[in-house]
Parts: C-alpha cells; structure tokens; sequence
C-alpha cells in the first residue's frame, strides 16, 4: 500500500471545557472520541492512521493491517 503524504485535518471544537479544566475521565472520552473520528475520517479515504508506541511509529490501516514505519 502506497502511503500518501497529504495529511488529513480533523477540526475539532464545541468542548465547553479547555483540556485543563477536564477531569481526567473527559480527556480520556475526548481523546477516544477524536481518535474515533481520526480512523473514521482516514479509513473512509483508504489512508492510514499513524501511532507511536515504544518509540517506533505505525501505520494502522482500514483493513486492520498494522506495520511498523520506517
């Protein structure tokens, strides 16, 4: 799968409270909510969603196929 280098913009707002005002479980709901939005948004196009975890990065594809980006 070719990887595309156009990123895709989410636009988020309407949060009545600024990430320091949030308990910790609203920016873990908001977290989850954008995140959603983000697979959503890319998968819709084919695209992949990129992720660090350990230091490395990956891309997460609509087909569920996860690959290490080098």
């Amino acid at each position: 799968m070719d990887s595309q280098t156009t990123p895709i913009f989410l636009r988020f707002g309407g949060a009545k409270k600024t990430i320091f005002e949030m308990s910790e479980e609203e920016v873990d709901s908001a977290a989850t909510s954008i995140l959603r939005r983000a697979k959503e948004k890319a998968f819709s196009r084919g695209r992949p969603i990129l992720f660090a975890k350990d230091g490395k990065v990956y891309e997460e594809w609509p087909n569920g196929n996860i690959i290490e980006r080098n």
